[in-house]
């Protein structure tokens, strides 16, 4: 399976930024909001079966369920009420048609410092009616290893499947595995050394992946292959003699291309300083591997495939390829005419394919949102998602901005809702506390947003800020907390 490991801290605010590896999850302050609409806007990643598309988020799972008459998506989310696992989604995975497993992860503060936290694993067999709640494998002290027995910087990245054996990929707690449904866990290292965390880059593993019999893992020191559930392995490792072998050791994503039976890897530096960031494919199922988009700035998240397209999340955008034999493209910046939504930013974290009867989807999840478009309709744009209180449900203030506060280094826009079927009639004026006015956001076809910059094109202090706008002939005030 594929997991995102450049990920994203999740704030209060519903908004995210970018770290090392997963670093924060929390829960949704009002969860009734949004049983039925995305639950936040920060994708961290996406699973889909037949007609239903999985999105998992800091706050928590979201199911979007393709309604045909309407052409769009109709959407149930999950919390810790639900499914029993503290924090938000840290990774999915499904073991068969029905059986879909999470893993889970929150926030916690240790002598002053945020460190992340493995709330467990729930899954689920009738798309989310009832869970079963696993809790965070730990182990004691009486094992003949060095003892993971905590779930602070023990959660769980990624998730895969061999038969009836449940994998999981985490930073603290290493490579396990679980032949009774989570019942038990059993601690594995592919290298026939004694399991150490802090001893062991190798030990320390970030995603999994599993085709037909094979077992693929990935570590901050290479990848391994087991084609017999675990009984042996086979390493992959970046060699600077060599250049048939994966660009860097510390490997961040795996996923599988049918159509073409390649592995590609997401592969980032390590220790070695030779090392490159960038994409490892093979074709031979490990013995040679190509090395693609090797740049120092590039840092890959998630693959999906439609065929022989590919489509990779990045930090730079979302890279596609319509063919082995073409160039890459690079797509950035996204605008959806019809609901007034666009995502700026360069950061994507998450992309999949979904397919079913003839039809064909592609997802892309960001810090600021989730987008789809149609493959099989020729030029259709992309459609914009994203989580927010309607007017409806929060009907004061008439318009309001979130999220607040607003850290404009880290969320890009403060954005305004007001009521579906309304106009707004003039600017919205932004003042300072001193009632002197800062910025004015203009009326077009796009939903309202501030970056956070005043008239001259600085970013503004912190603080309170007001404003102004008028909507259906009436003049709403309201305020927005800044912190930089």
């Amino acid at each position: 399976m594929r997991t995102t490991i450049l990920i994203l801290m999740l704030t209060a605010t519903l908004s995210w930024a970018q770290g090392l590896y997963k670093s924060s999850f929390a829960l949704g302050e009002e969860p009734n909001y949004f049983k039925e609409q995305l639950y936040g806007n920060g994708i961290v990643d996406l699973l889909s079966t037949d007609s239903v598309i999985w999105a998992a988020t800091g706050y928590g799972l979201s199911k979007g369920v393709y309604d045909p008459a309407g052409g769009n998506w109709k959407w149930q989310s999950f919390d810790r009420e639900d499914y029993k696992g503290k924090g938000g989604v840290s990774a999915m995975g499904l073991m068969d048609e029905h059986t879909l497993w999470i893993a889970t992860a929150y926030d916690t503060v240790v002598q002053g410092d945020h460190l992340p936290a493995g709330g467990g694993l729930s899954y689920t067999r009738d798309g989310g009616q009832t869970w079963t709640h696993v809790p965070q494998p730990v182990d004691s002290l009486n094992v003949n290893y060095a003892p993971t027995t905590t779930v602070i910087q023990n959660l769980a990245y990624d998730i895969a499947f061999i038969d009836s054996t449940v994998w999981i990929a985490t930073f603290g707690g290493g490579l396990r595995r679980s032949d009774d449904m989570g019942q038990t866990w059993q601690v594995v290292t592919t290298d026939s050394l004694f399991f150490s965390s802090l001893g062991n880059l190798n030990h320390r593993v970030f995603s999994l992946l599993a085709v037909d019999d094979t077992l693929w893992v990935g570590s901050a020191d290479g990848i391994s292959k087991s084609p017999d559930n675990g009984a042996s392995w086979q390493r992959f490792r970046f060699s600077a003699i060599d250049s048939n072998t994966i660009s860097g050791n510390f490997i961040v994503a795996l996923d599988y291309q049918p159509a073409t039976h390649t592995i590609w890897a997401a592969t980032i530096e390590a220790e070695n300083p030779n090392e490159r960031r960038g994409v490892s494919v093979s074709s031979d199922w490990g013995k040679t591997w190509h090395r693609l988009l090797l740049d120092e700035g590039f840092f890959p998240h998630n693959f999906a495939f439609y065929g022989q397209q590919v489509y990779i999340a990045s930090d730079r955008g979302l890279y596609f390829r319509p063919a082995p034999d073409q160039d890459w493209q690079l797509l950035t910046d996204l605008h959806d005419a019809e609901s007034g939504n666009e995502i700026f930013q360069e950061e994507y974290y998450s992309v999949a394919v979904q397919q079913w009867n003839g039809n064909a989807f592609a997802w892309l999840g960001s810090s600021d949102g989730l987008a789809w478009k149609s493959l099989t309709e020729m030029n259709d744009d992309w459609h914009i998602i994203r989580s927010f209180v309607p007017i409806r449900l929060r009907p004061k203030p008439q318009v309001y901005a979130y999220p607040s506060p607003f850290s404009p280094s880290r969320q890009l826009y403060a954005r305004f809702v007001y009521p579906e079927g309304s106009n707004l009639q003039e600017p919205i004026k932004i003042y300072d506390f001193a009632m002197n006015p800062v910025a004015e956001i203009p009326v077009n076809a796009y939903r309202p947003k501030w970056d956070g910059k005043n008239q001259s094109g600085d970013v503004v202090a912190s603080g309170v800020y007001f404003y102004r706008a008028k909507v259906d002939g009436k003049t709403v005030w309201g305020k927005i907390v800044i912190i930089n």
